[in-house]
């Protein structure tokens, strides 16, 4: 739909925007590139640029950089425009208090493969590089990196990070195979956009000096399982290697980004929810808004905002997951619905007042990525489900319940907003097929 162009992406990358932000507090062209009707000369190819459309999907790329949540959206990675201005960041101390220092804009740069404005001028291993390491394209050379520590090997004594939010620190996470997929997904399989972003503010050692704490506490490669936050699964009847895989997707997501301990899973209170000061409730507002911080009480007078408070994880039977049925805790990941508030039972349509899908349906409040997760496939859900309920320690952590305006988000997520599921067949008219 040509006119998917909204402010809801910046509700995808709140959780990223909260965690970076803690970090640094401590003329567009569519070169309208029809796809080719004949078919990919090479399957393997073909495969590869459809599994790196999966992860963009599900990791939600466009709503940062872009702002469309599925590729027929009329801005899918083309970056940050005028027209999208709520999609600039604040990065530093400002991201609580509008006037407070130290404060960095932040892009989401051009993800199309534009040879001048865009991807098009990096290589695919410059691209995972970014992705694994959080190297810039720009300053990083066409090489293997061979460590993760400054000055190490070949990696640069003096690195210059991507600007936060990009969630790097929890993609490095994610193999390979995947990586590279993704890396030629952005340049084979998308059609050249030609959109120049300003460059993003920054400190002066490119963010390496606010990372560095950071990814000391959340190592690379994650720790073994299990932590002190852990448990082998009790249950004869569970998939020791699904609960593995699970804990996988958890980490590779950052869901403890926002519901506690990062992406280490021996971190103190991994995934269990707000406990401030360390993990805060956060503040929300209306599509096209911007990206707000602090509380909604240092807003400016009259901005709609809600506060979001990330829930208890942990199999608590009171407090956490414990009380919800696993296809529930699928529905709210599939669906967006509060497990809470919704049957155990098997959702058969995606609109409201359809098949089974609740009328007035109560979705899960804005921050929750669910409309990128949506797009993860069945196992990947159910292998979360698995880790959540059986991988993980129970705890006590009573979460209190985030606020909602009255149509419990449902203007928010309309199809309009954040795009069809499931998503519509490769390649559409912002994509190619090699």
């Amino acid at each position: 739909m040509p006119g998917r162009s909204d402010g809801s992406g910046v509700r995808l990358v709140v959780k990223q925007v909260i965690m970076m932000s803690a970090i640094a507090a401590t003329p567009l062209v569519l070169l309208n590139c029809a796809a080719p009707a004949d078919e990919s000369s090479d399957p393997a190819l073909e495969q590869q640029i459809l599994r790196g459309r999966e992860l963009v999907l599900e990791h939600a790329c466009s709503g940062c950089h872009g702002g469309s949540f599925t590729p027929d959206g009329a801005t899918w990675l083309v970056g940050l425009t005028p027209a999208r201005a709520e999609l600039e960041f604040r990065i530093g101390a400002c991201a609580a208090q509008p006037d407070a220092q130290p404060c960095f804009l932040t892009r989401p740069r051009n993800l199309t493969p534009d040879d001048l404005t865009g991807l098009g001028r990096f290589t695919e291993r410059q691209i995972f590089n970014a992705l694994r390491f959080g190297l810039r394209p720009g300053e990083t050379p066409d090489v293997e990196i061979t460590s993760t520590t400054p000055g190490e090997g070949n990696f640069p004594v003096t690195p210059k990070y991507l600007a936060p939010p990009m969630p790097w620190p929890a993609w490095r996470h994610m193999p390979d195979e995947d990586l590279r997929a993704i890396a030629v997904y952005l340049k084979q399989g998308v059609a050249p956009v030609s959109n120049r972003v300003e460059d993003s503010e920054g400190p002066p050692d490119f963010w390496a000096g606010l990372l560095a704490p950071f990814l000391a506490e959340n190592p690379y490669p994650a720790v073994p399982f299990p932590t002190n936050n852990e448990m082998e699964p009790v249950d004869p009847s569970v998939n020791r290697e699904q609960v593995l895989r699970g804990r996988q997707v958890a980490i590779q997501h950052d869901c403890g980004a926002c519901h506690g301990g990062g992406t280490n899973p021996a971190s103190e209170g991994f995934l269990q929810g707000v406990r401030p000061p360390a993990f805060p409730a956060f503040p929300v507002g209306l599509t096209g808004q911007p990206a707000m911080g602090g509380t909604c009480a240092m807003q400016p007078q009259g901005t709609p905002c809600w506060m979001m408070r990330p829930r208890n994880l942990t199999p608590h039977p009171a407090s956490g997951t414990g009380q919800y049925a696993d296809r529930q805790i699928f529905n709210a990941l599939r669906f967006g619905l509060r497990p809470s508030t919704t049957p155990d039972v098997e959702i058969t349509s995606t609109t409201p007042g359809q098949g089974n899908f609740p009328e007035k349906p109560d979705y899960l409040g804005l921050g929750m990525p669910w409309p990128g997760w949506r797009f993860m496939s069945d196992a990947d859900l159910w292998a979360l489900i698995a880790y959540l309920k059986h991988g993980l320690k129970p705890v006590d952590n009573v979460v209190e319940a985030s606020d909602a305006p009255a149509d419990l988000w449902a203007s928010e997520y309309t199809v309009d907003k954040i795009g069809p599921y499931p998503a519509p067949s490769y390649p559409t008219t912002n994509e190619v097929r090699k």
